[in-house]
């Protein structure tokens, strides 16, 4: 795990950094909201390592809660307050009854919930009716939303793509959009942008961008697996550091919600890791930088140091 996410060697390392990343952003953002939120609940029948109850409280944020699981319709709908608490309601569930079976040891929940307001909003009553078109050369019905306006933007070479930022109203975070010069070139331009920090330059801009709302939701162990992480969900899992008895991880679930409008963007996501037993225990003048994001792009919001989201948008549902 530590290899395929690309942590230091050092555990306390890794706790330290956690810590001070949670500690910054706490009261940074000013009309921006970004928060982040963990939580452990863990089945009454079982205890967590002291260590990692202090470790995970004091650098994660993450509070520890005993929950019954006698009743599970219980368990599960508590869980699930919680999620829909720090998600504003944008994600209601997260877990199911089935999922608070006798054998589960503990539920580790990681949220994060983002919503804020564009620096230069977009005019709703510029926004039209146009057509988007997808990978495979059809075009689709889109509200296309317009904007005229000075941003950082430009045509990255090795990418092969079109990149603008867009920032929040008072807050150091923004959105940026990769959007490939081919109407195809989605996943080839995808495979590069990990860790890439365009270079882009203020200029007039004339931006037309999708209204979308997305709504996600994935089990992660076959992804997870095939990046390398397999130990973990097979009896040979040592979570020793965690809790006393033999314990591996059975699922992990992720659910994620973002809104891109007018007026900016809400957005927010949920991560739950199930640890159980194992069975053996655009409009004007052309004029300016144009930016016509009528075909899949990706997109990320982040601020000089962290991306909080990541995905793309390959067409308005039919």
């Amino acid at each position: 795990m530590r290899d395929v996410l690309k942590l230091p060697a050092d555990k306390k390392e890794v706790a330290r950094k956690y810590r001070e990343f949670l500690t910054n952003l706490e009261g940074r953002e000013k009309v921006a909201i970004l928060d982040l939120a963990n939580r452990i609940y863990v089945n009454n029948r079982y205890s967590l390592i002291p260590e990692f109850n202090q470790v995970a409280r004091d650098s994660f944020k993450a509070e520890a809660e005993a929950i019954s699981v006698n009743d599970s319709e219980k368990a599960a709908s508590i869980v699930n307050k919680w999620v829909n608490d720090q998600t504003r309601s944008r994600i209601k569930t997260i877990v199911t009854k089935d999922d608070m079976s006798s054998d589960m040891i503990m539920i580790l929940l990681n949220a994060i919930y983002f919503k804020g307001q564009w620096q230069y909003e977009f005019d709703p009553k510029q926004t039209r009716k146009d057509n988007f078109r997808t990978a495979d050369k059809k075009t689709v019905p889109a509200q296309m939303m317009f904007l005229d306006n000075s941003l950082r933007a430009g045509y990255v070479k090795e990418l092969d793509a079109k990149v603008i930022e867009l920032p929040y109203r008072n807050s150091s975070l923004s959105m940026v959009i990769f959007l490939p010069e081919k109407v195809d070139g989605l996943k080839e331009m995808e495979g590069k942008i990990a860790g890439f920090s365009p270079r882009l330059s203020a200029q007039s801009v004339l931006l037309r961008l999708p209204k979308f709302k997305i709504e996600f939701s994935s089990e992660l162990k076959g992804i997870l697996g095939t990046v390398g992480i397999r130990d973990a969900f097979s009896n040979n899992a040592n979570f020793g550091g965690l809790v006393k008895s033999s314990a591996k991880i059975s699922k992990v679930i992720h659910k994620a919600f973002i809104e891109v409008n007018e007026g900016g963007a809400e957005a927010a996501a949920i991560t739950a890791i199930r640890v159980t037993v194992p069975l053996s225990a655009v409009y004007g003048p052309p004029t300016g930088f144009i930016f016509n994001a009528d075909h899949p792009f990706a997109y990320v919001i982040r601020d000089k140091d962290t991306i909080y989201f990541q995905g793309h948008f390959v067409g308005p549902e039919k």
